[in-house]
């Protein structure tokens, strides 16, 4: 088993107190796990596109701008969902 000082908060989630009220824990389980997936796909360093949440949208945004990334979120015609292209890195 891995020793307790190994792990440490990797990135904020962003997350205001009381934005996740009233979600199920599905909901909010399926917004972890995006944004997990989200993460890796960033730390890659290539350029992508992908489908989100719409409640994930706005900390993709935040998170590819802070690592320097080009970053555009597009609607979808889904009110559910949104689309993010990620570019290369600014500098």
């Amino acid at each position: 088993m891995a020793n307790e000082s190994e792990f440490n908060l990797a990135e904020p989630f962003e997350i205001e107190e009381g934005s996740l009220d009233g979600l199920a824990p599905k909901y909010i389980f399926a917004l972890g796990a995006e944004w997990q997936m989200f993460r890796r796909k960033l730390d890659a360093g290539k350029p992508f596109t992908t489908w989100c949440l719409q409640d994930n949208r706005e900390r993709f945004v935040r998170m590819a701008e802070k690592k320097g990334r080009f970053v555009e979120d597009r609607q979808t015609g889904y009110a559910a969902w949104a689309e993010i292209w990620v570019g290369g890195h600014l500098h």
